[in-house]
């Protein structure tokens, strides 16, 4: 545990601070300067511990987590609660061969299964670059298998932006053999390609891959494919109603059916609300006021 943590004074200008909401903030501000936080901005943090900390509801810190996520703050696997600080280690550097050779004792902490340590190993690799791999004897040997699992994800993730969501309709195929074509390995569920059909688009990325893993997940747990799917339209009808359809605003379907359970929120909107569907145009008010006619 340590005693105190620095941040930079660009911290509170920054663009990315800027085009987040005061909770986000907040939390950014206790990952980097908590008393969980270590050398390599890579920890476990539960629920619990942030809401005993800060004082706030477990949907509050679920919020929080999702926007700094989306705005690249920080990566979370909300299965294990490893959080990983991205640029932690760029404002923090390995100044030594023993900051080095601790950094990797804490990288070798992290769960092999964590979805963050992937990430965390580019991170690493980054960081002790300019030590040498002489003065990290097995530095090299122990981040390859995880670097070259990131590079199969963002792969993956290419490739599902691309047939997923960022097409309107995928690229036909130029075989126009009417032969029965033998089904794909990786289908997935129909009930979630239905569920999928009507999710949200959003800016960014929108693993489907990443958001079927959480699907099964879910209903292996107990929940229907029918909860899900209503969920889903709910949170779609709530998402244009107030205009935020195409926006990175949307949430990551991953995170939509992901442990925190957004499927099951009412996702209403009221008329008090004050909010309209920013993807309509307002019919003009053609009326004369009195005084005005002829």
């Amino acid at each position: 545990m340590r005693d105190y943590g620095k941040v930079h004074t660009s911290f509170w200008i920054s663009d990315g601070m800027r085009r987040v909401s005061d909770d986000a903030r907040l939390l950014a501000l206790y990952l980097l300067t908590g008393q969980h936080t270590n050398m390599i901005g890579c920890f476990r943090l539960p629920d619990g511990y942030v809401s005993e900390d800060l004082n706030w509801t477990s949907e509050r810190v679920a919020k929080g987590f999702d926007e700094l996520s989306m705005n690249g703050f920080a990566t979370r696997d909300f299965a294990s609660k490893w959080v990983l600080i991205r640029n932690f280690m760029s404002w923090n550097p390995v100044e030594n061969p023993n900051q080095g050779i601790a950094a990797m004792r804490l990288f070798s902490q992290v769960p092999d299964k964590s979805s963050v340590k992937p990430e965390l190993a580019r991170v690493m690799a980054d960081a002790i670059a300019h030590i040498g791999g002489l003065k990290l004897k097995g530095s090299e040997r122990v981040l390859e298998p995880f670097l070259n699992q990131e590079q199969e994800q963002e792969q993956e993730q290419e490739e599902e932006n691309t047939l997923g969501h960022g097409y309107a309709t995928p690229p036909e195929s130029d075989d126009s053999s009417d032969d029965e074509t033998p089904p794909k390995k990786n289908a997935y569920p129909d009930d979630f390609e239905q569920a999928w059909s009507i999710y949200p688009k959003r800016a960014g990325g929108n693993s489907k891959a990443d958001a079927c893993k959480a699907w099964n997940a879910r209903v292996n747990s107990g929940a229907t494919a029918q909860e899900l799917l209503n969920g889903t339209q709910r949170y779609a009808d709530f998402v244009k109603a107030t205009g935020k359809l195409n926006t990175e605003y949307v949430k990551q379907a991953a995170t939509f059916f992901g442990p925190s359970k957004h499927y099951e929120e009412a996702w209403e909107v009221t008329a008090s609300s004050g909010m309209r569907d920013l993807n309509t145009i307002s019919r003009p008010d053609n009326t004369i006021p009195p005084g005005f006619r002829g």
